[in-house]
């Protein structure tokens, strides 16, 4: 029985291909040859069964032949094909990704963890949690909050009965079983797992899914739990405070990151260079918006080029339902992040997105990237850069940190600038900026009357003489690389 083909043999390439393909790879490995090898003749035989040339290279075409194969498939046909047809747009697909919407998405989750709830809870919540098709007739909990707010809260729901039953409590929340769950917090907590706001924020969503699933019961006896908790993360740091870096430093490093994600896509012409590339000018270009428009992370990841700027990239639009407090919002783009959205939209966009897809930030299957995974890839490129991960909501504390230090009677333009929803979110600023003030005004002070009456800068504080002859000096405190002694010079808040 002859055995199914699934690859021209090179044998039977026609001679003027075999010759290109020769010349472009010549100095490739045993093994990336063979791997080429099998591509081009993939392609080659998939045009010879539909009796067309090989040289019609058309999106449609390259996604009746390739889509159903496996990426590293498809990744070597695409390269071999850019390589023995440098005109051909191999890499640009036609049709547009359909990305599944975030309320198609949790209907799918609570379907799938329905069982985590025991009978009383289901009971309840079928009827609040009910999805209509036509969207008209939906239960009043997924009408009433955001798709982020009721997955949070159902997320921990199921997270609290799970550990009822695998420590044999009843399956409700009660006074025993939230102290049970508060004690294995307590320990989690004491193991670094956990920060105080996780926890105070878990309670919190207890007893607001509870108050709309039963509301003739009494929820008021989880006040003085969520009182103390909410003491105690005021007295805690932030995490965020070890991760503030320098917003200079992070503008450059985003520009850096496009101008070498630029030369490696066109210096590269393999798919995992460019697929490489992409990532890097993506992460880039986020930064740099974050740092030009301090939006949140969603309206970030889900910006579309038709909806979000203007033809000239000159300006950033956010509509009513993507700001906090329900108005529409204007940021005009620098000179520079406008190079950085051309290069990523002519170069790295254009080799994965469809045709008709309109979203800013793809991957390199063409599907718009989900708000979380955009927020993990800049975390891991400030990681590399700084030590620290830099998250995009850590841009919006360097940001808020940086207008309250500098003027901090006017702290409430940062309400404006980060679009928060209430004023009073900008009051935690608004403190922290007086005392960089304070601070500010006693160095200066202390400076002034050691000047005053004739007092030398202590050893730590003098720098050191080049060319000393003595060998043992006493060598000026070193900070950590980027940090300078005042936190209103550097655009850090606050710390």
């Amino acid at each position: 029985m002859p055995r199914h083909r699934l690859s021209m043999a090179p044998s039977d390439w026609p001679g003027d291909i075999r010759t290109q393909f020769e010349e472009v790879f010549s100095s490739v490995s045993k093994h990336q040859r063979r791997r080429l090898e099998q591509g081009l003749g993939r392609w080659l035989l998939e045009a010879d069964r539909d009796d067309l040339p090989p040289e019609l290279i058309t999106p449609a075409l390259v996604e009746s032949r390739l889509g159903h194969l496996r990426p590293e498939i498809v990744a070597a046909v695409k390269q071999a094909l850019q390589a023995v047809y440098p005109e051909a747009a191999v890499f640009v697909r036609e049709n547009k990704v359909e990305v599944e919407s975030k309320r198609k998405a949790l209907e799918r989750e609570i379907d799938r963890n329905w069982h985590r709830l025991p009978p009383a809870w289901q009971e309840a919540a079928r009827p609040k949690l009910h999805f209509c098709s036509e969207g008209l007739n939906d239960g009043i909990l997924v009408e009433a909050w955001t798709s982020d707010t009721l997955q949070s809260r159902l997320q921990t729901v199921w997270s609290f009965f799970d550990f009822c039953r695998a420590e044999a409590l009843e399956e409700e929340i009660t006074r025993n079983t939230v102290q049970r769950r508060l004690d294995a917090r307590q320990a989690e907590f004491r193991a670094g797992h956990f920060s105080l706001a996780t926890i105070h924020g878990e309670i919190q969503r207890l007893k607001m899914l509870g108050m709309a699933m039963f509301r003739d019961r009494d929820w008021t006896w989880l006040d003085p739990v969520l009182r103390v908790l909410k003491k105690k993360v005021a007295l805690q740091p932030s995490r965020s405070d070890a991760r503030l870096v320098d917003l200079a430093e992070l503008r450059q490093a985003a520009i850096s990151c496009s101008e070498v994600a630029l030369r490696h896509h066109k210096a590269g012409v393999g798919c995992r260079a460019k697929t490489t590339a992409n990532k890097m000018a993506r992460t880039g270009l986020a930064i740099s918006l974050l740092v030009n428009s301090p939006i949140r992370r969603e309206s970030l990841a889900t910006l579309d080029l038709k909806e979000n700027f203007d033809a000239n990239f000159t300006r950033l639009f956010l509509s009513p339902h993507e700001t906090k407090d329900k108005k529409r919002d204007e940021r005009i783009l620098t000179p520079e992040v406008r190079k950085q959205l051309q290069d990523y939209v002519a170069h790295h966009r254009a080799s994965v997105a469809p045709h008709r897809e309109t979203a800013l930030f793809v991957g390199s299957r063409g599907k718009p990237v989900a708000p979380a995974y955009l927020s993990q890839t800049v975390g891991d490129q400030c990681q590399k850069l700084f030590g620290k991960r830099v998250t995009p909501q850590v841009i919006r504390n360097i940001i808020a940190g940086f207008i309250v230090s500098q003027v901090p009677e006017k702290a409430s333009l940062a309400s404006v600038v980060l679009n928060h929803a209430s004023i009073a979110t900008t009051e935690t600023y608004r403190a922290n900026g007086k005392q960089v003030q304070a601070a500010k005004k006693l160095r200066e002070a202390n400076d002034q009357g050691r000047s005053d009456h004739g007092v030398n800068q202590s050893p730590l504080e003098q720098p050191e003489k080049r060319g000393s002859s003595r060998k043992c000096r006493t060598r000026p405190v070193r900070r950590p690389r980027g940090r300078l002694s005042d936190p209103t010079q550097t655009g850090r808040a606050p710390i």
